[in-house]
């Protein structure tokens, strides 16, 4: 572990110009410092770093941290790496090394589970690879067009046939109970224990820190090819550590170059990902034999916003695209089908490395275009068809934000139906775009107190909404971190407390430690974290004013004041609804006191 002092050190000795000037091409603007955001993609700068407070935030995406969290977020790795990386450009000497995992964590709650899948997968791998019995399932691979450095590169392995081969290995140095937890064996007749896989060519499932948390295994004799009952893929159980709506294949490997290329290629397959490799794009992933998730997306938002969606071009895949893209709202999306409904394994044995590279890149659909091709009524000259299909692609046409792009896709599907012209393609737009913006308006109609902060957020997405009330306790928090004076006061009022959660999170770090580090950050989560870097954000003169904290305590109380006679009111349309009418009364009369001592 690094000391909390040790950090603080290291974070004052470098500059955070500095740091992210090496990957951001940043120009002077006042006193702060401006570039091309690095976690979504822009044409006009929105990304801010401020030289004299030390830290960075994004206007178009919300993006905010310190020098470690830039670092965390760019290169995609946890804060002690970033604190190390930090550390070595600034020339300290730390006795950790800089590792791509760090020093074990023997303390992790499933440590074992995480021990039991590396020594099977080093078995697995080292049975392909040294032995006789592996030598068959070799020689299927390379003629896959696998070589020994992508089966090296991708851990891949093979299960022998053999029922409990991998137990007798594994229960010499693991515990029965801890073995059975790992999901890689079962128990059948007399509690005999087995393998999970057998016969299998194994493909490592590792998480985004490199970790292998699951297999999947693929059949691959001629035997079992022929046995149709028999499933092509069969994945791990999930357990303590693998949940398959969450783990994406390859992302350890993949994130760094996500990161530099802003877009990943997301695939179906295993062999679809490896295809990739070998054409030399090493920014594709793939879900574990699953669709497309709410939990896939937050995952892959923390890397990048730009997503190349290669799914199979048979009905199935196309059907998947359509499913992702609904759960893709937020990112900016591009579609690729092979030819002659191709996955990306079969087109690159079919041509080459250089001709699924050159598809994947340059051969590309927007969501809209694909939506307009797979949504197109069966029979186009059917009226009602048409009518249908308009009622489904014109929303869609109408959320683009282009309006230029939005007649593109009025022209094509003007041109694939026999009975309507453009003029009546974008009459029914028009009608959408309306139906949107009366939506919107409603939308921001809503009181600003009703809005509830999502759980977990997408990277891109609107600002947090910023009360009066949430404005006037971040100018005041503001004043005790750069008063120490001030903070003592207010640290000794028991009667005092932040009303903004995330702002009392942090009242509560600053009256225990007297300010906020580096380190005490990395321990807060996301939420508390921005709330900081929008307290920082505020522009103040150094001396506190006259009455300055009495007309900052004043205004915390009458929007306090204003959010209770909110609720009462609310309150008082729900009994009032329901036929509670003494209950309204009640408060009624609350409502009204609270009111006059507001006068």
């Amino acid at each position: 572990m690094i000391s909390k002092d040790k950090i603080n050190d290291i974070k004052h000795s470098v500059n955070i110009v500095d740091i992210i000037g090496e990957s951001v091409a940043l120009t002077k603007a006042g006193r702060n410092y401006l570039g091309l955001c690095p976690f979504h993609g822009e044409k006009t700068p929105s990304f801010n770093v401020v030289e004299d407070k030390q830290f960075y935030h994004c206007f178009g995406c919300g993006r905010s941290g310190d020098v470690f969290k830039f670092i965390e977020e760019a290169r995609g790795v946890s804060f002690s790496e970033s604190v190390q990386i930090v550390a070595e450009k600034a020339g300290f000497q730390l006795d950790i090394p800089v590792t791509d995992r760090q020093t074990k964590n023997v303390n992790h709650p499933n440590q074992v589970l995480y021990e039991i899948h590396s020594e099977a997968n080093k078995f697995y791998h080292a049975l392909l690879m040294t032995t006789k019995m592996g030598e068959a399932a070799r020689h299927y691979l390379y003629q896959r067009g696998l070589t020994d450095e992508v089966i090296k590169y991708f851990q891949i392995g093979l299960a022998p046939q053999e029922a409990n081969y991998l137990y007798q290995h594994l229960s010499k140095k693991f515990v029965e109970a801890d073995l059975l937890h790992s999901g890689l064996f079962n128990t059948g007749n007399a509690n005999m224990i087995y393998d999970a896989f057998q016969g299998r060519i194994m493909f490592p499932l590792t998480d985004e820190h490199g970790r292998v948390v699951a297999f999947s295994g693929r059949i691959w004799t001629e035997k079992d090819l022929a046995d149709k009952q028999l499933a092509k893929y069969k994945n791990s159980r999930a357990t303590a550590i693998f949940n398959k709506s969450y783990e994406l294949y390859h992302l350890d490997k993949a994130k760094a170059s996500i990161k530099k290329h802003r877009e990943v290629y997301l695939m179906e397959g295993f062999m679809d990902v490896i295809a990739a490799y070998r054409a030399g794009l090493e920014n594709a992933v793939a879900s574990m034999g699953t669709a497309l998730t709410a939990d896939h997306v937050r995952h892959l938002a923390k890397y990048c916003q730009n997503i190349v969606l290669t799914y199979d071009g048979d009905k199935a895949g196309q059907a998947a695209t359509a499913r992702a893209l609904e759960e893709l709202t937020d990112f900016k999306v591009e579609i690729v089908f092979l030819p002659d409904q191709m996955d990306p394994d079969e087109y690159i044995s079919k041509h080459s490395a250089e001709a699924l590279a050159n598809v994947l890149t340059k051969f590309r659909l927007t969501g809209v275009e694909f939506l307009i091709q797979y949504l197109k009524p069966e029979n186009p000259d059917n009226l009602q068809m048409q009518i249908d299909f308009l009622d489904k692609i014109a929303p869609i046409i109408a959320q683009t934000s282009s309006i230029t792009a939005q007649n593109t896709y009025i022209y094509k599907v003007a041109d694939m139906l026999a009975d309507f012209d453009y003029q009546q393609v974008e009459d029914v737009v028009n009608r959408a775009r309306i139906h949107n913006r009366k939506q919107r308006q409603e939308a921001a109609r809503v009181p600003q107190d009703s809005y509830v902060e999502p759980l977990s957020q997408p990277i891109i997405s609107r600002q947090e909404r910023i009360t009066n009330l949430i404005r006037t306790e971040n100018h005041l928090l503001y004043r005790m971190t750069e008063h120490p004076y001030l903070l003592n006061e207010y640290r000794l009022r028991e009667d005092f407390h932040f009303v903004t959660p995330e702002l009392q999170t942090l009242f509560e770090v600053l009256k225990a430690n007297g300010e906020i580090t580096a380190y005490d950050l990395a321990e807060l989560d996301e939420a508390v974290q921005r709330a900081w870097y929008r307290v920082l954000e505020e522009k103040l003169p150094d001396e506190i004013g006259a009455n300055e904290i009495e007309d900052l305590e004043f205004n915390r109380h009458r929007e306090q004041m204003r959010r209770e006679n909110r609720k009462r009111l609310k309150n008082v349309r729900e009994h009032s609804h329901v036929g509670n009418d003494q209950q309204a009364l009640d408060e009624i009369a609350r409502l009204i006191a609270q009111k006059r001592k507001m006068e």
